[in-house]
């Protein structure tokens, strides 16, 4: 079966760190009354509700790890910082894996290909 989600990476207080969303931690999530498509669809459109993406925020980063309140959490969403729009980028990867972010799927065995080079149109 191939792999749905991608690998994130996550930034808190100055240290980076790395997870695999999953089905549970985004049900997670749900359970705290927020739908996760409009929170993605948001963050990618503008406006997204503070309070709902700081708890989604504490969701992932204790899925990281870490501990840390939900205080933390919306004054880290609140801080405007290139880390937390960091983080809304790696939410909408996760709910919407499909979504090309720039990040590949680390693919987890993989066989060598051929190499071919693009040809450029003569001007």
């Amino acid at each position: 079966m191939p792999e749905v989600f991608r690998e994130i990476e996550l930034t808190w207080d100055g240290e980076e760190y790395t997870i695999v969303p999953s089905m549970l931690l985004l049900k997670r999530i749900k359970a705290k009354g927020i739908n996760n498509l409009f929170l993605a669809n948001a963050c990618m459109q503008g406006g997204a509700d503070t309070i709902d993406l700081a708890v989604a925020h504490n969701i992932f980063m204790k899925e990281a790890g870490v501990t840390i309140g939900e205080d933390e959490s919306y004054g880290f969403i609140m801080s405007g910082t290139d880390a937390m729009i960091g983080f809304q980028m790696a939410y909408v990867s996760a709910v919407l894996p499909g979504i090309d972010l720039g990040k590949k799927p680390v693919a987890r065995s993989q066989k060598p290909r051929a190499k071919t080079r693009a040809k450029r149109k003569a001007t």
